[in-house]
């Protein structure tokens, strides 16, 4: 299992946003994708997208499909493999 986290920033917050969400969208349908997760730091503009993947074959399918989207081109992911969970 491995986990994911991408941060943004910028000054138009919407506009980030929308280029985030447009992103997620396209894991539905990716083999391996388990959760993700878009969230707002408080009293900041960052966005912080976490996401779980079977392993970083599953991710890299992905990362593929994201195309021009320029949120995804300037973050630069953060990969972790994951050693426990619990729920």
């Amino acid at each position: 299992m491995l986990t994911v986290i991408h941060t943004f920033d910028g000054p138009d917050l919407d506009r980030l946003l929308g280029q985030v969400r447009t992103g997620i969208r396209t894991c539905e349908n990716v083999d391996g994708f388990k959760f993700a997760s878009v969230n707002q730091q408080q009293d900041t503009s960052e966005i912080m997208l976490f996401s779980k993947w079977e392993d970083r074959r599953a991710f890299e399918n992905w990362s593929g499909t994201v195309g021009e989207n320029n949120a995804f081109k300037s973050s630069t992911p953060q990969i972790f493999e994951v050693i426990e969970e619990k729920y």
